[in-house]
C-alpha cells in the first residue's frame, strides 16, 4: 500500500486544500501512511466524495469523546444526546 505521504506534493496539496475548503482539519497521524481528518459538522459525505476524486479511499470512521482538547466549535459533534461532545474522525488511504 502506498503511503499518503509518498504521493506527489501537488496531489497532497490538492487534498489539503480540499480539506480546508470544507472547514475540516487534518488530525493526528493515522500511522502507516494514512490520512486522518477531523470532520466538520455535516461535511462527511462531501469530504468522502471529494477525497475519492483526488485518489483517496475512505477506510474507517471514529467518533470519540472530547478530552482536554478544545477543537473549534464546527469540529464538535453530538454523542449520546450531548451536543458538541465528540470528535468525528475519518481515515483515508491512497487507492
Amino acid at each position: 500500500m502506498q503511503s499518503f505521504f509518498e504521493l506527489p506534493h501537488s496531489q497532497r496539496f490538492k487534498v489539503y486544500d480540499a480539506i480546508k475548503a470544507m472547514n475540516c482539519d487534518t488530525y493526528k497521524s493515522g500511522g502507516g501512511g494514512l490520512l486522518t481528518v477531523a470532520v466538520a459538522k455535516g461535511k462527511f459525505s462531501e469530504l468522502s466524495h471529494t477525497l475519492e476524486t483526488l485518489g483517496l479511499k475512505f477506510i474507517e470512521l471514529y467518533k470519540f469523546p472530547l478530552g482536554s482538547d478544545k477543537p473549534a466549535e464546527h469540529l464538535r459533534h453530538e454523542s449520546y444526546g450531548q451536543p458538541d461532545s465528540a470528535w468525528l474522525v475519518a481515515v483515508f488511504k491512497p487507492f
